[in-house]
């Protein structure tokens, strides 16, 4: 999230009820949309191909340079727990100097969520330097300043801002490797880094292709193909779907994206304790023996709320002692609220918000359910799986790929209510099945998902040795 759609999303929280913020946020995206012909045309004047511009510093300014990763912030998101299980990981592995920077921290309280994850971190975790002072730091080159004003005058005003701080603090820096998280925050990291000279340059790419999304803005097809053409950059999807995506979308070879997948930090996760797990039920209201099916995730329109609401009535229909909870926040919370209300299911549906302890959430359930009509790979999911709770998902993205079928979980192809009501009633009814899931799902994820096995592919990919 850029730090102009941040700005749109804190003003509009003071002033505005949630239905109209988020009909807003619509609005701006749409209306983005809407211009990229415009877009296309404006991009077809730009300068020379960024492969082509010259760096303001020679590669060997930045030999022994830091290692840093760039992010809008550390919000309740996958993305962020990756950012934290990383640079937690890397720090005692490698002797480079390692530092985060964000773009919007502290923008919004939300922002902040992992930051005490980090507490004892030894490396740097700050915003990049503002846009007055990033102008002041580069006016001490002011050809090269215009230089890279003319470069990216094709791309939106906020982009422009962010690629101009991250240059800023690039050319201060001299990191040896620079590592972008999300397309929004990786295209300007890259963008910079390239400018600076930064002689090796990460993009990761965590889901399917962006059109899938909202947030999605039509610079960011232009600037990816501008960037793959860079030998610097390295493109990486953190799921074999992800990837192939990302290469249809923009007409690359299936090989140009490196699949990294996700790395399962097992310390930061455990079953709750019962006695939490009994007073969680009792403060949402919940019987002491009624199954709870469950989910957690950002209550927007890729993870398909309404169906996960419709998919609960069905499920109520048959087990009327079930109850539901999801816990999340997001722009479709009054949608979901109306839905639950006008299928009768106020008294066992429940959307408490989001929860801060992640494992007492997920010790709740019986049974994991995410309705999702895009992913890359969920980290929910893996979370799940480690703590031996069944999953039920739709067939999205990288989704499959976090599943064992018929050990861990199941993975429903059909995005209709009743077969996957079906799936989810047969899995709380196989109580000798679910069971054995205690002792899969830890297992299948330490092997596909083990943080040992990311952290040394991101190693290799930063051209560092193993620690």
């Amino acid at each position: 999230m850029t730090l102009f759609q941040m700005h749109l999303r804190s003003t509009a929280r003071l002033i505005l009820p949630p239905n109209v913020r988020a009909s807003l946020v619509r609005a701006y995206f749409r209306l983005e949309s809407i211009l990229k012909g415009s877009l296309s045309k404006r991009f077809e004047r730009r300068p020379a191909p960024i492969s082509e511009f010259a760096p303001l510093f020679s590669a060997r300014d930045f030999s022994g340079g830091p290692v840093v990763l760039v992010n809008a912030g550390l919000g309740p998101g996958g993305v962020e727990r990756q950012i934290v299980n990383t640079l937690r990981a890397l720090e005692p592995r490698s002797d480079r100097k390692l530092g985060l920077l964000c773009l919007n921290l502290g923008a919004d309280p939300e922002l902040g969520f992992f930051l005490p994850a980090l507490e004892r971190f030894s490396g740097f975790v700050r915003n990049a330097a503002n846009v007055r002072d990033a102008h002041r730091a580069l006016s001490a080159l002011p050809s090269e300043l215009r230089r890279i004003k003319r470069q990216i005058a094709w791309m939106p005003w906020d982009i422009r801002e962010e690629i101009l701080r991250l240059t800023a603090e690039f050319a201060s820096l001299k990191p040896a490797i620079v590592h972008g998280w999300q397309d929004g925050c990786a295209i300007p990291a890259a963008y910079a880094a390239r400018f600076a000279g930064v002689p090796r340059i990460l993009i990761s790419t965590r889901n399917v292709r962006p059109t899938n999304f909202i947030w999605y803005r039509p610079y960011m097809y232009y600037a990816y193909r501008e960037l793959v053409r860079c030998p610097e950059v390295r493109m990486i999807n953190n799921s074999e779907a992800g990837a192939a995506d990302y290469a249809r979308w923009l007409d690359l070879p299936a090989d140009q994206f490196i699949v990294k997948r996700n790395g399962f930090d097992f310390s930061t996760i455990r079953r709750a304790d019962p006695q939490r797990v009994a007073a969680l039920r009792a403060r949402l209201g919940i019987p002491s023996d009624a199954p709870v099916v469950g989910s957690m995730h950002r209550l927007n329109e890729e993870k398909r709320p309404l169906l996960w609401v419709e998919t609960a009535r069905a499920i109520a229909n048959r087990l009327p002692d079930c109850h539901f909870v999801m816990f999340g926040s997001g722009m479709m919370r009054k949608q979901i609220e109306a839905a639950v209300a006008a299928n009768g299911l106020t008294k066992v549906l429940h959307c408490p918000g989001p929860i801060e302890d992640t494992s007492l959430g997920l010790s709740l359930f019986d049974v994991f359910l995410l309705t999702s009509r895009a992913e890359g790979t969920p980290n929910v999911l893996l979370e799940a799986s480690a703590l031996g709770v069944p999953v039920v998902v739709t067939d999205s993205g990288g989704s499959r790929e976090a599943v064992e079928e018929g050990v861990t979980g199941y993975v429903v192809a059909s995005a209709d209510a009743a077969p996957i009501a079906e799936r989810v009633i047969a899995t709380l009814q196989a109580g000798d099945w679910r069971a054995t899931v205690r002792t899969a799902g830890p297992a299948f994820v330490e092997r596909r998902f083990g943080l040992d096995r990311m952290i040394a592919e991101t190693l290799a990919l930063y051209g560092l040795p193993a620690g």
